[in-house]
């Protein structure tokens, strides 16, 4: 879902000051610092030990139990409702792939896509 908000984030707002100084998504995966994406990989690697360390103690990451990381308290309690947020979840996840994958497709093969112009 991110990936989507990423690509269009530099197209419709702009970048930030930087080494980065396109708008096409694809060409600023090249640009970015090394420094950047080791910060990024030890993030995500942070983030994954801590949901990691949540499932030893018996937490879910993937459904099905005590949530892993539920900072907000938005995760419902009930099981009916718990069903109803996971398959809320899952048909977000899979627009949000289907758009980043028009929206790769679209860069990579002008005019394939016609509702996206420009990207």
């Amino acid at each position: 879902m991110l990936a989507t908000v990423g690509y269009v984030f530099p197209k419709w707002v702009g970048s930030f000051e930087g080494d980065v100084t396109v708008d096409d998504p694809i060409a600023a995966i090249g640009q970015a610092d090394l420094q950047w994406w080791a910060q990024f990989v030890i993030f995500c690697g942070t983030i994954e030990a801590y949901k990691y360390k949540k499932e030893l103690e018996g937490k879910s990451s993937t459904g099905g139990g005590e949530p892993a990381i539920d900072w907000m308290g938005m995760y419902p309690k009930d099981e009916a409702g718990r069903k109803e947020m996971e398959l809320k979840e899952l048909k977000n996840g899979r627009l949000a792939m289907l758009g980043i994958a028009g929206f790769v497709s679209a860069h990579f093969i002008p005019g394939s896509v016609p509702g996206a112009p420009g990207f």
